[in-house]
């Protein structure tokens, strides 16, 4: 959460600190999958490369009870535009590390956040580092801390929820089988009467076939007299594996309890939550270190208009309204299917497939999700992702291009459809004139309509995908830096758009 919070603001030209209580990388797993909106983030961070170097897409999730497979939900690569991947977590933070190095950024390693006092003229903070204590004051804090957050409890906010009564048991391992590495297992042994003992899941780590992450609980007799974590893993699990399996070379293992809690505020004046400090909940759907970077993404830009000055302080009220209840929606997800888990009751897979992508997100009720899709058209409303298109050309280009690929260009995008394009010139003039570099102007127009005038940079769109997926227009679409529609209408100013504007930018009043 910290790298990535820390990668939105050296990419806007903000000063910070970025302290890292650990001494370096650790490269066993812990965190392992990523959603398919954490891949499009990446892919709009201009990474998306990088992380199909490092990660293996699941083709297929399989439930096996006794030993026999009662449900395989497989994974079409066509089915979104991005499938989920597993990546380790430590490949995830080194792909952020090796982009906030190459853009001037750093970590400070094996520095500990000690104490902080909020002032008058910012917050306070005291840490220790291998070349001893400091003291500096800062604008802004954010504790990116984990669960036993330091600055959640300084703060004095609640981090309501509850503990399971189960024990788990993770185990980084190879196996010996004959499974495919790219499907996740899920094995679950039952009873003489029938009732559900464990849950063993199996996760494919990348980069070494034979390489995966066992998950399980553990059986009360091994946690009030626990084995070594080799022998414990091997009990456990090889009854329940197929005939034949063996486990060998534990690089890393945790034992743990789950619990799922909730920070009761994201923001509290100068100081900010984001990732396990703010939310923790079972690993199910793999979700945890997704949200968090997703929080991180959320906050970054709204941190650096602010400090810019090019926004007032209000916006940041936007993150707790916007991310917080997206943590509540996980918490509460991932405990009634943990709770549904050991009760042995039915899942909608369809459903959780759905949530684990995380592209469902949405900030509809955001006071930055304003005005409304025009009459008939469709697509992403206001507080929605904007939707992916791809399949459009620019005059000079043989290559067929992605829309996601010109949201890398500016802070805000707005996009214009349909037609009507003198008007959408001149609502781009308005815009460009007060937002300057951070925002970019982009027509999308069908090579036989009507072509916007050479002021605006123009995609072509041969096979009709805007209109398929928008309508006829004419229509804008005011897109935020983090991907999600701020506003709709037609290509003209209006009411909604000014609200809109008077909350982002100082420079843009009515």
């Amino acid at each position: 959460m910290g790298l990535m919070l820390a990668n939105q603001l050296q990419r806007r030209g903000i000063r910070y600190r970025l302290l890292e209580s650990r001494g370096g990388r650790e490269y066993w797993c812990k965190a392992l999958g990523v959603s398919p909106r954490t891949l499009e983030i990446f892919d709009q961070m201009g990474l998306l490369t990088e992380a199909l170097a490092h990660g293996i897409f699941f083709t297929a999730s399989n439930t096996v009870v006794d030993g026999k497979t009662v449900a395989r939900l497989e994974i079409p690569p066509d089915r979104y535009p991005y499938s989920p991947m597993g990546m380790g977590q430590f490949d995830t933070e080194e792909i952020l590390e090796r982009d906030l190095r190459r853009r001037g950024g750093s970590i400070e390693w094996s520095s500990q956040v000690t104490s902080f006092r909020r002032t008058m003229s910012g917050v306070e903070v005291e840490w220790t580092s291998p070349s001893g204590s400091h003291q500096e004051t800062c604008r802004y804090l954010v504790g990116c801390d984990g669960a036993h957050s330091l600055v959640r409890k300084g703060l004095g906010l609640t981090f309501e929820g509850e503990k399971f009564d189960q024990h788990f048991f993770l185990g980084d391992v190879e196996l010996e089988w004959e499974l495919s590495h790219t499907e996740v297992q899920k094995f679950i042994p039952l009873n003489k009467d029938g009732q559900l003992t464990n849950v063993v899941v199996v996760v494919p780590i990348p980069g070494n076939e034979k390489r995966y992450r066992l998950s399980m609980a553990l059986p009360p007799q091994l946690v009030e007299n626990p084995l070594e974590p080799m022998e414990m893993l091997r009990q456990v699990c090889l009854p329940v594996l197929p005939e034949g399996t063996r486990i060998e070379n534990l690089r890393w293992a945790s034992h743990y309890s789950i619990s799922h809690r909730l920070a009761n505020k994201y923001r509290e004046g100068n100081c900010f939550l984001a990732g396990d400090a703010a939310h923790i909940h079972p690993p199910i759907g793999g979700l945890g270190m997704n949200t968090g970077l997703q929080d991180a993404y959320n906050l970054g830009w709204k941190l650096a208009a602010v400090v810019r000055g090019e926004a007032l302080d209000g916006l940041l009220d936007s993150y707790h309204d916007e991310r917080h209840k997206v943590g509540q929606e996980v918490v509460e997800l991932t405990a009634a299917r943990m709770k549904d888990a050991t009760a042995q009751k039915d899942r909608d897979e369809g459903a959780e497939e759905r949530a684990n992508t995380q592209f469902f997100v949405h900030y509809r009720d955001s006071k930055l999700a304003l005005g409304s899709l025009p009459p008939g058209d469709g697509g992403a409303a206001p507080g929605e992702r904007l939707d992916y298109l791809q399949g459009l050309r620019r005059p000079g280009l043989f290559a067929d291009l992605r829309l996601i690929e010109f949201l890398r260009h500016g802070e805000f995008q707005l996009l214009g459809y349909g037609g009507d394009w003198a008007a959408f010139a001149q609502l781009a003039e308005e815009l460009r004139a007060a937002f300057g570099s951070q925002i970019y102007c982009l027509a999308i127009a069908e090579p036989n309509a009507a072509q916007p005038p050479e002021s605006v940079v123009c995609l072509h769109d041969p096979q009709g995908q805007a209109r398929q997926t928008w309508g006829d227009g004419p229509g804008a679409i005011l897109v935020r830096p983090d991907g999600y529609v701020g506003w709709r209408g037609r290509p003209q100013r209006d009411l909604e758009l000014d609200r809109f504007l008077v909350q982002v930018s100082i420079g843009l009043q009515p």
